[in-house]
């Protein structure tokens, strides 16, 4: 016999459910990026027959561009700090404060 009761409505699916099965929109978007940028020094060092240290150079860096944007920090550990961000945007927090640094006092006016 077929229960009675309230259930829940599924959810519409994202865009990220349908078509990307591996990657978000932003992930697959720099690895793109990366590796046209890999292609592109691959080629610049085929005449200068360079290919094996373009390679390894352009290994390294489509493992931090995808490390960057994969990578998400735990929510345990860093729940204070930005858990559950991926590293790149952790980082711009970082560097964004870091640059931006500024005092407020009360009752003071800079240009007096």
């Amino acid at each position: 016999m077929a229960s009675t009761g309230v259930f829940r409505v599924p959810r519409e699916f994202k865009d990220e459910d349908k078509w990307f099965r591996y990657f978000t929109k932003k992930q697959a978007l720099v690895l793109i990026l990366v590796l046209l940028a890999d292609y592109k020094l691959i080629m610049a060092a085929a005449p200068h027959g360079m290919v094996i240290a373009a390679v390894i150079v352009s290994i390294l860096i489509t493992l931090v561009a995808g490390g960057m944007v994969m990578i998400e920090l735990p929510v345990d550990v860093m729940f204070l700090t930005g858990g559950g961000i991926t590293l790149d945007q952790w980082l711009f927090r970082v560097m964004l404060r870091k640059c931006r640094r500024v005092l407020y006092t009360k009752h003071t006016q800079e240009g007096n």
